[in-house]
Formats: structure tokens, sequence, C-alpha cells
């Protein structure tokens, strides 16, 4: 029996009975009083706030969002109560972790207690109890990148499963400072090592193991794994994780440095609502099984592989080299919460009444210009009861010369290799096979380490799917779009600041990105500079912001539609903020669709060059 979400927010799941367990959360009594500290301790750290925050209705309970922002999927950026004892670079801006100093960069907090989120932490980052070490450790989850918020007015508006607007560069390179500016002060050192203490960490230990760590990052910068000097500067909001993983895993964690590769491809963090019924997932279809894909993710993030001895720079032995800080009873919880996920409906008292009227005239031009790509296409006969599938959708992969968009991240994909002599592989990997080489026995290792019964297996990896080891699409999915008001900037690399840019025929060639306050007439973010803003130039490697273009000239690349007149524009604009699943365009399709290019494994080889 599928659980609603009352049920969810009733019931803890055993994942989670397990980590309250673990902290004396499951005997009533000791969750009040922890519940009372945490409050208390959240108020003194300038938890609550001044600002008015709303959440958007999204189907979410209050308990569902708190296990969504701080559930660990697995990560170790330090052990938590170094985290919570660091302070910043500016000691001014006190805690690292503080509200203070992080949402300057964009990072969002909750005003709401968890007992999951002791300290009042930014959401999505998470304590993870199961350690080997026996030490609690704080790495980053979904809910990091996937969490956005509009501002209007002095109105905040959460957008729970949304784009965050935040700089990953700027909080890394801001630990980075904390970490060192600690490590080279002794009187910050001291005061470190005594709240640490405090917090929990062994006294007998954390002098040598801080100075280890501390060695470790030095090494890091010294001697980084990147192709730094190629990058194309991703900002608030956007990331190239393709590259960023890649590098992580073959440059780093095997230590060959010509593994790097530049971060050139920057996308927008994508919107999570919907995409466990989607046939692919990624921007490129380039993943069809949901913990298939999540562990790609995850794999990348701070300390959760280590396939090399450090001291011997070899190949740990098997199965050694395969166990990882994945936590696949967090993954599975994580994805049974945004299967109940929906996306957000416009808050009129806010953001303005829709006109309905109009909206109406947009519905028929919507249907007309984009429900081809962008309508919901029910798969016949994907429902499986017995596996908990549901009715996929089919999502389209517009081909990249249909498109028109920057293929820079398509491009990527297909053409990057990797020395992988190491593990067993060619030395000319590409990405897609290199990675699954790594995944195959890692979430093997991961599900016999969490003690899951093989007969689970499927259901965890996501309705009995899959994976997949076909090649890359040559082209971008094109998904339904209910609730794409929330989530500017548009097309795959964020290259378009508004809903109505993207529907014109000219587009801003720079503009700024970061700053949350929200223009509800053309569906998009603020271009105007701001302290947390990132200039964007769509002249720069990835970040073109060509194609998909609805234009009066035909033989414009990447025309998909006829020039639309503003009042057009405007109705198509008030469709998307009324429009939601239920009322959507659907269709039935008979059957799965293969993606476009999935049997040509070298069409990115020779793509733009010049034809004979």
């Amino acid at each position: 029996m599928r659980m609603t979400p009352d049920h969810k927010a009733a019931c803890p799941s055993r994942y989670h009975r397990t980590l309250l367990r673990r902290t004396g959360h499951d005997r009533p009594l000791l969750f009040v009083i922890t519940l009372v500290v945490t409050c208390i301790t959240m108020a003194a750290a300038g938890y609550a706030t001044s600002h008015r925050l709303m959440y958007a209705k999204q189907g979410w309970t209050d308990e569902q969002r708190g296990l969504y922002y701080f559930t660990a999927q697995g990560g170790s950026l330090m052990p938590a109560a170094w985290l919570e004892a660091l302070e910043a670079d500016d000691p001014s801006r006190g805690r690292f972790m503080s509200r203070e100093n992080l949402e300057r960069i964009g990072l969002l907090f909750d005003d709401t207690p968890h007992p999951l989120n002791p300290y009042g932490w930014p959401v999505g980052m998470a304590i993870d109890s199961d350690h080997a070490s026996g030490i609690p450790q704080a790495g980053p989850t979904c809910a990091f990148c996937h969490t956005g918020e509009l501002s209007y007015k002095g109105q905040s508006i959460r957008i729970d499963g949304g784009q965050a607007n935040f700089d990953s560069k700027a909080f890394g390179e801001a630990f980075g400072k904390a970490v060192l500016a600690t490590g080279t002060d002794k009187t910050r050192r001291t005061r470190f090592i005594t709240r640490a203490v405090a917090l929990g960490y062994p006294k007998d230990r954390i002098a040598s193991d801080f100075t280890a760590f501390l060695g470790k990052l030095q090494d890091k910068i010294e001697n980084p794994y990147t192709a730094a000097d190629r990058d194309t500067p991703a900002g608030p909001g956007r990331m190239d994780a393709v590259n960023g993983i890649a590098n992580t895993i073959f440059a780093d964690a095997l230590k060959i440095p010509s593994n790097a590769r530049p971060l050139d491809a920057p996308v927008n963090y994508p919107h999570l609502w919907d995409m466990w019924l989607f046939d692919y997932m990624q921007y490129n279809a380039s993943a069809r099984q949901p913990m298939g894909r999540d562990m790609a993710e995850a794999i990348g993030q701070p300390g959760v592989v280590e396939l090399l001895d450090p001291v011997t720079g070899e190949l740990h032995p098997e199965p050694r080299r395969w166990k990882t800080l994945l936590r696949p009873h967090g993954l599975y919880e994580l994805r049974n919460v945004l299967d109940d996920l929906q996306p957000p409906a416009w808050p009129e008292h806010v953001l303005g009444k829709i006109d309905r009227k109009l909206a109406s005239k947009g519905k028929v031009l919507f249907e007309a210009n984009c429900a081809s790509c962008h309508g919901i296409k029910l798969i016949k006969g994907t429902r499986n009861e017995k596996s908990g599938n549901p009715t996929e959708w089919h999502v389209p992969v517009v081909l990249l010369e249909h498109i028109g968009t920057d293929p820079t991240h398509a491009l990527n994909f297909s053409r990057n290799t990797y020395d992988g002599t190491k593990l067993g592989l060619t030395k000319e990997t590409r990405v897609q096979h290199a990675i699954s080489a790594l995944l195959g026995p890692m979430k093997r290792q991961a599900y016999l380490d969490a003690g899951i019964p093989e007969s689970e297996w499927p259901r965890f990896d996501g309705y009995g799917r899959p994976n997949t080891e076909d090649p890359a699409a040559c082209g971008y999915k094109a998904r339904p779009l209910a609730g794409v008001w929330a989530t500017a900037p548009f097309l795959h690399n964020g290259s378009v600041p508004t809903v109505y840019d993207l529907l014109s025929d000219v587009r801003p060639a720079r503009f700024h990105i970061g700053n949350p306050e929200y223009d509800p007439r053309k569906l998009g973010f603020s271009t105007a500079k701001s302290a947390r803003a990132m200039l964007l130039d769509t002249s720069l490697k990835g970040n073109g912001n060509g194609g998909h273009w609805f234009t009066s000239q035909p033989s414009r690349a990447g025309r998909i539609g006829p020039k639309l007149q503003e009042q057009e524009k405007y109705a198509i604009i008030e469709y998307l903020k009324l429009s939601t699943n239920i009322d959507y365009p659907k269709e039935e399709i008979p059957g799965p669709v293969p993606v476009p290019c999935a049997d040509k494994p070298d069409w990115a080889v020779d793509w733009g060059k010049p034809q004979n």
C-alpha cells in the first residue's frame, strides 16, 4: 500500500527511526527535550529571522520537508562537531555555519526546528551518524542544490525541489579560508578545539586529526586536480556537475592530474518535481535509473570515494575499493519524499492575480507552439503495481541541430574520455562507461554494507528500472513545464533570464545572476547588480543563449516557431502561472522511445564540422 503524505508524516521510516534512536529521539520525553534544546540553540545562533518566509503549495507536510532538507545521503565535508565549532574566515561573522555568514552567498535557512538539524545549519547540510569511525560527519545532501527561494517586496517564497541560487565556488572558497585561518592562528585553533571537544569530538584525537585534515586541504590547494584556467565561471545557481564529478573521481581519487577537464559547461540545478516519472533524467537524457542517477551525483561529494590506499597510492583490494560513504537508505527515503512533491502553485496573494482570460488564450498558443515537446506523454503499459512503477512520462529529446541551444554540455558528455587503466579500463574511456564501471560495484557494495537483501535491490534502484550505458543523446530533453515560473533563469545553462526573454527573438547578451528579487511580470529574477550577483557573459564557452527561437526568420538556427507578438508572449506567461499537472496537455504514446543517437556512439566526434 502506498502511504499518503499524512501517513508518512505520522510514521517515521526505518532509516529515520534508526537515526533518531542513535540520538535518543525515539523516546518521547527525550524527543521533546531535544526539540526544546534545538529551538534554544537555533534562537541563540540567530536562527529566527525577521524576513517573512512562506512555502509554495507543493503537497508536502512539514515533516516531509524536514526529512528532505536534512537526511544524509553520504558525504564528509568534515566531522559535524568541527563544522559547528568552525569560525568564519572573518571572525566578525561568528560561526562559519551561521546565517549571517552563509546567507550572503545565497544559502537558505529554515525557520522550522528539526531534530535532524540540531545546530540550525542551512538547508541541505546533513549529519551522517553512520560513519565507520563512529564520529558523526557533516556533508551536503540533494536539498543543498535543489531548494529555491524567490523574494518579492519583502516576502520570501520557498520553492522545494527548485533551483538553489547560491554560489558553490564561493562556499568552497569561504570554507577553505576558514579552515586555513583556524590552522594558522593559534588563538582561533584553541577556540576551535575547545568547542569541538565540548560538542563531543574525542579530546585525545582532535589535535592530530585536525593537523592531518589541514595537511590534505593544503595539498589540494597547492596541487589542484583541475583545469581551472579554462573554466567558465558558474556563479550562483549553476554548476558543471558532470565534469566536476568526473574530475573528483578520475583526476583526484585516482591521482591522475591529466584526467582533469575544464568546467566549461555550467548548467542550472534542475528542479526535481515529477522527475521520477520521466523515462530519462539529466539534461542530455543520460540517466535511466533513479538510484544510479542519485549515486552518480553523490560520489562527487567530498570524501565519499576512496579508491587508492592513502599510504601506498595503490588501488585498494576488492571489496575495499568499492566501499563508499553512500547511504542507500537515505537516498531511497529522499526519493520517496520527492515522489509526493508537486509543481509549485502560483501564490496570487503575493505575486499578483492571474489574468485568466489571457491565460485561456495562452493555453491555445502553448498547445500550438510548445506542447509537442513540453506536453505530458504517458507511455502505455509502463504502470506496474508489483514494482510500484507509476505510468512513465516520455520526455522527448530535441536534436542539437534543431533546438540550437549551447551544445557544450551534451558534447562534453559524449566526447570527453579518461585514462581508466588503473581500473582495468582503456586509456580513453568515455565518461558514461567510466562512471558506470564504478557505480555498478559501488552500488552493490553499498547495498551489502547497508544490509539490504538482494531481493530488495530492484525496489531501491527505483521501480525495478535498469540503468543505461547507452551513449548519451545528441540533444536535450524537453520536460513538462508546470511550475516552470519558479525556475529562472532558463535554458539548460541558465543563459536566458526570464520566460519573456525566452519567448522573444532578442535576448540580453550579458546580465547579472544571483539576485533573488523576482519579476512576476516577465517570470524571472532581477538582473540588477547586487552584492552576491555575478555577471553572466553569454559569449563564453558553455554560456550561449541562442536556440529555442520564436522568430520570423525561417533560416535562423534553432527556430522552433513563429515570432510572437507582445500580447501572445504575455498570454503564454499567464498560462504558465496557472498550469498544473491536472489540466496540462496530455497524450498517450504506444511505448518506450529510444533517445536519439543511442545507436551512434561516435556522433559527437564530428558534430559541427563542415560536411564535404
